[in-house]
């Protein structure tokens, strides 16, 4: 039986049905070693001379010199590059054997260790007293007898009840001491594993008269630092590189904000600080990170004539601009928009809406040198549906999205005039034209 759902909300959203097309993959012919050699020389040529026409850089004119330190609180160790993996009961293809003291349904894993994935073992040890185990295989040799064996603290005062911790964990085989390929794991009932820093580089800078604390967070524990950001980002939270904290309002601290003007931010090649613009260096082990004077070449972003707040994160720094019906200046680079916030006018009401999950084609767009990069975004909007059973529940849950003209979608939580609008009701029709159900939502 066919259904139809509109949603009533102030003005009426339809539901589309979407098609996919599917296409048979044309044979490509082999490229030669040789071939390659040359195509790999006239892609490096090539980006050298587009990095040279993006930005002018300038003598050193400031380095710090940044030590190892474990979190403390307010530290940018954890507010950007969060990670969770769940846990799952079969074992991975890549794992050829099971701890001797492991139960029968133990619980396996695979955590993201720079650009590789490695699998674990978490359980609890069938051996009197019990004590909690955990297990990666750092060396990628499907074998856990060679691997460092760590023992878990309970954390009774953390929610889930029943969480574990474990660490510092060496994501290389052997690896001793303070390290940033390390981390904290917290299991929790055996379902899920949350991934902490263990250890960061901190210290501070002079730059132009002023002393600014800095701090370099390995976030893929592979002991490398010097990872800059490439869109497009996870999500808001995680920009899938190494993350920089600069203390700009010169407290001691690192304060977390809204994306784009964060003292906690992606790393990137470019920085700017009071106004100025400087090339970072850094060193792939973190202790050093040398600033250079930069000249970025600009070009626009323009969006259609539309009033926004952007945060975006950049190679060429990150920033947090607003548009009234203007065209933004930002310097070339690549860059994704990680919050917008659109605001319309509708019969003398003012309606804004806030991007949520997915940027569509504004998660990953270069600014070129004196060029205008062009999208047409917001409204009218398509309502993107999405369903969730929660176990063996009889009730399905129903959530929507509005998804704009570039394929950036906005929460269901629009505001008019500034206050938050009533949930919207809906109707479900089945092919005859008749009313099988209606109701109204709830935001949660």
């Amino acid at each position: 039986m066919n259904h139809v759902c509109a949603l009533t909300w102030g003005f009426l959203l339809v539901l589309v049905p979407m098609c996919v097309a599917s296409t048979r993959d044309t044979p490509r012919k082999r490229e030669s070693s040789y071939e390659t050699i040359m195509r790999l020389r006239r892609e490096a040529a090539n980006k050298k001379t587009a990095d040279r026409e993006k930005v002018s850089i300038g003598p050193v004119v400031a380095t710090a010199t940044l030590k190892l330190v474990p979190p403390t609180l307010g530290s940018p160790a954890s507010y950007l590059g969060f990670r969770r993996y769940d846990t799952t009961s079969v074992r991975p293809a890549a794992l050829r054997e099971v701890p001797a003291d492991a139960p029968r349904v133990p619980a396996y894993f695979v955590v993201r260790v720079g650009g590789r994935e490695v699998p674990g073992v978490t359980y609890r040890s069938t051996r009197r007293p019990g004590p909690t185990k955990f297990r990666l295989d750092t060396d990628g040799d499907g074998l856990f007898s060679d691997e460092t064996e760590y023992t878990g603290t309970w954390l009774r005062w953390l929610y889930p009840p029943n969480t574990h911790r474990f660490g510092p964990v060496a994501t290389r085989q052997g690896q001793r001491g303070p390290t940033g390929a390390a981390f904290y794991a917290h299991c929790a009932n055996g379902e899920w594993l949350t991934l902490h820093t263990a250890f960061y580089r901190e210290g501070r800078v002079t730059l132009n008269g002023s002393r600014y604390k800095i701090a370099l967070v390995d976030k893929d524990f592979d002991g490398r630092f010097n990872q800059s950001f490439v869109p497009p980002a996870a999500n808001r939270r995680d920009p899938q590189c190494d993350v920089l904290a600069l203390d700009l309002n010169g407290d001691s601290k690192f304060g977390y904000g809204k994306p784009g003007e964060s003292e906690i931010m992606p790393l990137s090649t470019l920085i700017r600080v009071g106004g100025d613009y400087y090339h970072l260096g850094v060193s792939e082990d973190g202790r050093t990170v040398e600033f250079r004077q930069a000249k970025p070449a600009f070009g626009r972003l323009d969006l259609g004539g539309e009033e926004v707040v952007l945060g975006l994160w950049s190679d060429a720094a990150q920033q947090r601009l607003s548009s009234f019906r203007g065209k933004l200046s930002l310097p070339a680079g690549r860059y994704a928009i990680v919050s917008l916030e659109l605001t319309k006018s509708d019969s003398g009401d003012r309606w804004t809406f806030d991007m949520s999950k997915e940027t569509g084609q504004l998660g990953d767009f270069e600014i070129r040198p004196g060029e205008t990069t062009s999208f047409k975004i917001g409204p009218p909007f398509q309502v993107r549906a999405s369903m969730r059973r929660f176990g063996k529940a009889p009730d399905v849950s129903i959530s929507f999205d509005l998804e704009g003209q570039a394929g950036e979608q906005y929460s269901a939580v629009a505001k008019k005039n500034d206050k938050e609008v009533p949930e919207p009701s809906f109707k479900i029709w089945d092919g005859g034209g008749r009313v099988v159900r209606s109701g109204q939502f709830a935001y949660s």
